[in-house]
């Protein structure tokens, strides 16, 4: 029996978003996802425009202002997102309709080229069902471009973010499944075999159909060619096998797996396996435009590899994989159809990335209107974050979270006026800002030393530096006092401690008990200095591990924490700042003893366990240990308890719900990782007066890919831009 859905939530229960796992951390994914081919894509690209983006792409005149408000019938948070701190009093959001416009029409750029002929009338672009989106506020009105900011070619999740190019999608709570390109899917009752049926009539950007021959091309011509991708994406594997893929027609996929797999239509929803516009640069994306690219892969060209070897190289790459990925590259090459509601005109690689509205787009407002409502997407280099910060503080980006950088706050309230902006907290529930990340595998690297390893695996040791930590100090000092200084798995009751959520003693400041459980730990003497030497005589000196240069101050946060520490508990410590790549080899190879990092929200714990999982080769508390998880070996204690309810979630949809939490509860009672700063704006936006239609507030996600859950396509510009 099938059980079939097309709007709200599948498989899983209020806050149980659970996919497969990441092998890196979220923003670690971001950068990763887009720097394949970013030196060829540079040399292929052409040069970067010389216009001003208002003269490249200007505002149409001002039409009279249609105002249809929607918000007595648009999805507001519910007592549950609510509680979840997902949204606050009336808060209305997107959604989706399926209630069938009467009508249709299009912006007048579309219009115009569809009377030029150049493009096909709007009844024959649009799929015969489109996807109707009822905006947050109102029915907006077209026009206009949206300014923002970027930092260069590794910077693609700057627009792959609010384009959402998945099949499948969420909306904006961050948990409910729901229709995108595809209008619907199965699933059998033990989630072994799946369909997606996509939307008959569904064009590409340059007008072409969009069929399941898309994704049969991306899973026989690229995911199973060992040199576009050498290893197969986790999510595409279950029971140690690849997934099945067939085509029952040009609008229906089936998948099937050798085992359940509770949570892949979750997956496909969620950035993990998205689309080619964002994960297009690796090989990956479940789907490609195979009409486009088949003239660059051996199996359709005639000569086959060497034929395609040979054009490469004539286009200046080493060989026809290369090419063949940067050609599959949108953000870096424009001739790439898109399935996007803006496509790209010019490249990440230019000093201006620029993108127009996509005339083929499959979505329509709830009035009949195909989306998006602004005409262009403009990103102008920034030379560094602070010359992004500079041009944000004085008005010239439309919408702009990305790079804002919160310290920056009173200079920003200062200028609001001027600039016509407000500025808006996109925070991420119950996340991590800066955590301290002790590897519990230290022993098992290469300057593993067993005695400080014992201290390191030792869950009391742990808690007696969490309590030994000044929150409050990192907040005010590092955060404005925006953050909050609680510990994971606060609102969860812990049954042994009567009111007190779990972990919640472990997050107190409280140096007294913490040199208690040192003292008894063996950690008694001191040398002259006042630090405490292990049993041996040796001081125990923890070494911090950072990123310089990174999404936060770790570099700063944790030497204040090394003070704090050496004056609360007699514990010495040593900061290693490294630029990012060699920080991240560090961990890699074990030689970290302690990392900073963020984590997802708790939400997303089992979407992302790279930071706070031991699983699938990936992660900051025990590298080795999540190595020996992807060969099928279990780690001894709380870690092998993490592993277990891991790997029964991913299959079991039914007992996803329960096992999330209790995986970040295991990650509370052992204090690993110790947090610092809670709940801290992710992004702090800055947004020009006039936008209409963005939800608020927006809760934040690398899964969800927000802003991509707050349906840009529907913001629009009152009075155009200004």
């Amino acid at each position: 029996m099938f059980r079939k859905f097309q709007y709200g939530l599948v498989l899983v229960a209020m806050l149980s978003l659970g996919v497969v796992a990441m092998s890196c951390s979220d923003e670690e994914a971001e950068e990763v996802t887009n720097t394949t081919n970013a030196s060829a894509a540079a040399k292929a690209a052409p040069p970067a425009a010389k216009a001003a983006a208002k003269a490249a792409a200007p505002a149409a005149k001002a039409a009279p202002v249609k105002v249809v408000e929607t918000s007595k019938t648009t999805k507001a948070a519910t007592a549950e997102d609510q509680a979840a701190g997902l949204g606050e009093g009336d808060v209305s959001w997107p959604s989706l309709s399926d209630k069938m416009p009467s009508s249709f029409s299009e912006s007048p750029i579309c219009a115009a080229q569809a009377a030029a002929g150049t493009i096909p009338a709007l009844e024959d672009r649009l799929p015969e069902n489109p996807l109707v989106i009822q905006p947050a506020e109102s029915i907006g009105e077209y026009g206009g471009t949206w300014y923002r900011g970027f930092t260069g070619p590794a910077d693609g999740q700057n627009m792959e973010r609010p384009m959402k190019d998945h099949l499948l999608f969420f909306g904006t709570n961050m948990t409910d499944v729901q229709a995108n390109i595809g209008e619907s899917w199965t699933s059998n009752a033990d989630a072994t075999e799946f369909t997606i049926t996509l939307r008959k009539g569904l064009k590409w950007s340059d007008g072409d159909d969009f069929t399941t021959a898309d994704i049969m091309f991306w899973v026989d011509n690229m995911m199973a060619d060992e040199d576009l991708n050498p290893a197969p994406p986790a999510w595409a594997k279950s029971g140690g096998e690849l997934l099945e893929f067939t085509a029952l027609s040009d609008e229906v996929i089936q998948i099937n797996s050798k085992e359940p797999y509770g949570l892949l239509i979750t997956l496909i929803a969620s950035v993990v396996v998205a689309g080619p516009h964002t994960r297009g640069d690796g090989g990956d994306g479940l789907y490609a435009p195979s009409h486009y690219l088949k003239q660059f892969h051996p199996n359709f060209v005639d000569g086959g590899v060497a034929a395609a070897n040979a054009a490469a190289e004539a286009a200046g790459y080493d060989n026809w994989a290369k090419y063949f990925l940067f050609k599959n590259h949108a953000n870096a090459n424009p001739e790439s159809p898109m399935m996007t509601a803006w496509k790209v005109t010019q490249p990440i690689t230019s000093e201006q990335w620029a993108l127009e509205r996509n005339c083929f787009y499959y979505a329509v407002d709830t009035e009949g209107q195909q989306l998006p409502y602004m005409d262009y997407v403009v990103l102008d280099l920034a030379e560094n974050l602070e010359v992004l910060n500079l041009k944000a503080i004085a008005g010239e980006y439309t919408v702009q979270g990305r790079h804002i950088d919160l310290s920056k706050l009173a200079v920003f309230k200062e200028n609001s006026d001027k600039g016509n902006y407000r500025i808006q907290f996109w925070r991420q529930p119950e996340s991590g800002i800066a955590n301290l990340y002790i590897n519990e595998d230290w022993g098992r690297g290469p300057n593993g030393e067993p005695e400080l390893a014992s201290f390191l695996t030792n869950a009391d040791f742990r808690a007696a530096l969490s309590m030994g930590t000044e929150r409050d100090e990192i907040n005010e000092v590092f955060f404005l006092g925006l953050g909050e200084v609680g510990g994971l798995c606060a609102g969860w009751d812990d049954p042994n401690n009567p009111g007190k959520y779990i972990g919640e003693d472990f997050v107190q400041f409280n140096p007294e008990e913490a040199n208690k459980i040192l003292d008894s730990l063996g950690l008694d003497k001191k040398d002259s200095d006042g630090m405490r030497l292990m049993p041996s005589g040796t001081k125990l000196v923890v070494t911090h591990s950072v990123a310089v240069a990174a999404f936060e101050d770790y570099e700063g946060i944790n030497g204040m924490v090394i003070e704090q520490w050496r004056q609360n508990l007699g514990i010495d410590g040593k900061l290693d700042a490294q630029e990012r790549s060699l920080w991240s080899g560090r961990i890699d190879s074990m030689e970290a003893q302690l990392n900073s990092w963020e984590s997802s929200g708790r939400a997303g714990a089992i979407i992302t366990p790279g930071h706070l999982g031991v699983v699938d080769a990936s992660g900051f508390i025990a590298r080795q240990s999540a190595i020996d998880h992807s060969n099928g070996i279990y780690a001894d204690g709380w870690m092998g308890e993490w592993q277990r309810l891991y790997d029964e979630a991913v299959s079991d949809g039914d007992a996803y719900a329960g096992n999330l939490q209790r995986v970040v509860e295991l990650n509370c009672e052992n204090v690993n990782p110790i947090t610092t700063v809670m709940n801290k704006p992710t992004y702090t936006a800055i947004i020009k007066k006039n936008v209409h239609n963005i939800p608020n507030p927006l809760p934040f996600s690398y899964h969800s890919q927000t802003s991509g859950n707050g349906f840009p396509e529907t913001w629009w510009l009152e009075g155009g831009n200004q």
